[in-house]
């Protein structure tokens, strides 16, 4: 009965603008903290310091050892994403007014850290396989490049504004966010085909490392050429919108900093420090990267409250004059 109860009362929880955007901010912060603390278990040879899954060395506590620790506290702090990113897709079913593409896009986060369990758990058992490794952080993308967009449309929808997908726009921006997943994609094959294979004792790599920087030097360039031309469109079809600019105020030097960094990582043989911050870097841009096309792609149209005045019927001057001697 107190069960029954308690769900009862679960239905009717109705979760504010304001609270959904801090829920939808604290998953997208988790969904970012969580890019380092993986590539931390691979770069720092962790990846077997748990051998089994879900348990650490048979047991649910790991033994006070290095790796373990570490990989240990990732499977932790995964669970506590997980935790965030499902509370957060519920309150999106229970934002009064909501629109649905807002409770579709919170469900993509908490579906893919979902995962993330059992794929880390298959990734363990086949002693991390390059591809597997890869996927775990592909997922992790997916689910990030989610929680940008969801926190973009939180703060929209707590604001009043409204959208409006533009044809033109949506195609250029997809364009080049399409380019920046292939550069994702391809430094994540960089890093197969290198050193850190996640343990000493697995030396196991995917493809020749030459030829991935290679590959992934040209979608870094091919990406650089098309956000430029794109940045040029959109200055000669003004107006560019405040939340754009910002974003590309932070988007623009964290890429400058990012061909540098990998640079300089690559003419100094991969240091795994450095390749750290290179990770961290790329989880950021990607992020900024997904939620700069959202806005290019639908830009702002009014919000809601002008919407609403916009609606109301204009009375003509006679009948307020009118209304004015009668009253």
């Amino acid at each position: 009965m107190a069960a029954s109860s308690f769900w009862s009362r679960l239905r009717t929880v109705q979760v504010s603008p304001a609270r959904f955007v801090t829920l939808a901010t604290l998953s997208f912060v988790g969904l970012i903290v969580i890019i380092p603390s993986g590539a931390l278990v691979r770069l720092t040879d962790s990846g077997l310091g748990c051998p089994d899954w879900p348990g650490c060395h048979g047991d649910v506590v790991p033994p006070l050892s290095g790796h373990a620790v570490i990989e240990y506290s990732n499977r932790i702090f995964s669970a506590i994403v997980v935790v965030v990113t499902i509370l957060t897709w519920l309150a999106a079913r229970r934002l009064p007014g909501g629109p649905r593409r807002i409770r579709r896009i919170a469900a993509v986060p908490a579906i893919a850290s979902v995962l993330q369990g059992p794929l880390g758990g298959v990734t363990v058992i086949f002693d991390l396989h390059p591809l597997l490794v890869a996927s775990h952080f592909v997922v992790s993308m997916l689910a990030l490049a989610a929680g940008a967009l969801l926190m973009v449309e939180a703060r929209d929808f707590a604001a009043g504004r409204l959208r409006a997908t533009d044809r033109r726009r949506a195609l250029l921006a997809g364009a080049a966010l399409a380019t920046l997943g292939g550069v994702v994609v391809t430094g994540v094959l960089v890093t197969a085909a290198g050193p850190h294979s996640g343990d000493p004792a697995v030396i196991r790599r995917f493809g020749n490392l030459e030829d991935a920087a290679a590959i992934h030097v040209r979608f870094v360039i091919a990406f650089v050429a098309l956000g430029i031309a794109v940045g040029v469109w959109l200055l000669r079809h003004r107006p560019v919108e405040r939340a754009v600019t910002r974003l590309v105020a932070v988007f623009a030097p964290l890429l400058a900093l990012q061909i540098a960094i990998g640079e300089y990582q690559y003419r100094h043989q991969l240091p795994w420090r450095v390749i750290l911050v290179h990770v961290t870097i790329a989880g950021l841009l990607w992020a900024t990267g997904a939620a700069l096309a959202w806005l290019v792609a639908r830009p702002a149209t009014e919000t809601a409250q002008s919407a609403v005045t916009a609606s109301v019927p204009a009375v003509p001057e006679a009948t307020a004059a009118r209304h004015a001697a009668s009253t």
